[in-house]
């Protein structure tokens, strides 16, 4: 009998240990979005994890649209898989989920790219803009420009 408890214990131990020290591969990603031209419409964060997302050829993993208090917005991606999301945000200030430009092609509303000053660089990449996301809950704070 005791020989059997133990090998049964000697067959769980593996098991739990394993169950206990799985890393968890997802988390919580707040986007605190600041520096909105005024408290009129609303902040759109736009997550992408490849190259073909932040091109516009394929959907983005998420998009999280909020209203703005004090110039700024929380936007909140809860399950969000470990790994490398670049950021586009956007004040829609007359909300028709379009960022506006002008007749030249220049933006008329307020945006900002994680990672990228968008003064010194208007063409942004992913590669340029990627950040790593690996733990249970983290913030970015993003700038409008």
């Amino acid at each position: 009998m005791l020989i059997r408890a133990t090998l049964l214990c000697a067959m769980l131990v593996p098991v739990l240990a394993s169950a206990s020290a799985t890393p968890e591969h997802e988390g919580v990603l707040e986007v605190v979005v600041n520096s909105a031209k005024n408290d009129d419409g609303e902040i759109q964060v736009t997550l992408m994890n490849n190259a073909a997302q932040f091109d516009s050829k394929e959907t983005p993993i998420a998009v999280c649209r909020q209203t703005i208090d004090k110039l700024k917005a929380l936007c909140k991606f809860d399950k969000l898989q470990h790994g490398e999301y670049a950021i586009f945000a956007y004040h829609d200030e007359n909300i028709n989920k379009e960022l506006d430009e002008n007749f030249l092609g220049a933006p008329k509303e307020k945006l900002a790219v994680s990672g990228v000053d968008l003064a010194q660089n208007q063409s942004p990449t992913f590669v340029q803009s990627k950040f790593k996301f690996n733990s249970q809950l983290a913030q970015v704070f993003i700038n409008l420009q």
